[in-house]
């Protein structure tokens, strides 16, 4: 384990609202009754068993398992529910403990179609094409709004995703073309030619047979845009605290060399990657099914943020320390006092 922190007991370290609460207390009703059952499954990439426990709850205090593989350094939920309690997770339950209302609003639909622009600007950069008149398919499309940016430029999209709600309202509200379900239930009648999937495969089971169903819809000329939250540029978000970033939906955490594993494992190659993750793949024209171990670099390197999270870096002294020093200067009486030397002492060194 990571640090005593981690431990399971119960505690959020995020502030959360009523419903959150609510929310959160169904959901550990739900596995103590054993209507969330949890699985134990050997490493999608080596088939190994030898995992490192690093946490044992998430950022919202639920009961998360958090291991990495001892082998080729793939972090995982080990044991994860299922994909039963999953789909019954997804569509209930994940959006308002998440997102904190029990309904979509349209500033997470702006900001979906924000996160549409920052893609779709990546893709134009990457691969130096004209991406108009393409054919879209996002795999968990949510409400649709990465997609609406993409129709907005002239494209042709569709999507899907497990949460009736939200696909309700992108289809309602936008006329975009979303379906309930997968691509194994979706009928695509057209070659899609660049397939998006922003934040959402480290939410699928196994990953591996996700991208090998994939290569029914499309050919070799498809381009694979794979965007999900990076274990190694945890030093530039979540305050540098990998506790932040864990959450019981999420069966996998990445580095672009796990990614890189994974797709390798699947048949395919990649084209363009960083740590963020934003990546983009193609089919491999090879059958290279090894892989690289990251454990010892991904080890290295979470322990060096347990320690460096805590040190007065520029970000810790603006987000953390500083509004801390701030509060205990308010309880004391001594902030306004403090408040007038500051601003004299600035003003001096200009």
């Amino acid at each position: 384990m990571i640090s005593k922190r981690f431990k399971h007991n119960g505690k959020s370290i995020l502030k959360l609202n009523e419903l959150q609460l609510y929310i959160k207390k169904q959901i550990e009703r739900e596995i103590k009754e054993g209507l969330y059952f949890f699985e134990k499954v050997n490493c999608i990439v080596c088939g190994g068993e030898n995992f490192e426990i690093l946490s044992e709850k998430d950022r919202y205090g639920l009961y998360a398992p958090i291991v990495i593989c001892k082998n080729c350094g793939l972090i995982q939920m080990n044991p994860r529910m299922t994909q039963e309690a999953y789909n019954h997770f997804y569509n209930t339950e994940q959006k308002k403990l998440y997102v904190g209302k029990s309904f979509i609003t349209d500033e997470y639909f702006k900001s979906q179609y924000n996160k549409g622009k920052r893609i779709f600007r990546y893709l134009q950069e990457k691969l130096k094409i004209n991406i108009n008149n393409l054919n879209i398919l996002e795999v968990g499309t949510s409400a649709g709004g990465i997609l609406k940016y993409f129709k907005d430029k002239g494209n042709k999209v569709c999507g899907c995703d497990l949460c009736s709600e939200y696909i309700e309202y992108g289809k309602k509200q936008y006329g975009l073309n979303l379906f309930v379900g997968t691509i194994e239930n979706m009928d695509i009648k057209q070659t899609p030619d660049i397939i998006i999937y922003s934040h959402v495969l480290e939410h699928v089971l196994n990953p591996i047979a996700e991208l090998n169903r994939l290569k029914s819809i499309i050919d070799k000329d498809s381009y694979i845009y794979i965007e999900v939250p990076g274990v190694k540029y945890l030093k530039y978000s979540y305050d540098m605290n990998f506790l932040k970033q864990l959450q019981n939906a999420h069966v996998y955490y990445f580095t672009l060399t796990t990614l890189e594993n994974v797709l390798e494992q699947a048949g395919y190659d990649l084209v363009s990657g960083n740590e963020i993750i934003q990546s983009i793949f193609k089919l491999s024209l090879g059958n290279n099914k090894n892989y690289e171990s990251d454990y010892a670099t991904t080890i290295s390197f979470l322990k060096k943020m347990e320690f460096y999270r805590l040190l007065p870096t520029a970000y810790n002294l603006k987000h953390l320390i500083t509004p801390t020093l701030i509060n205990f200067l308010k309880q004391v009486g001594l902030y306004s006092v403090a408040k007038k030397i500051y601003h004299k002492i600035k003003t001096f060194l200009k």
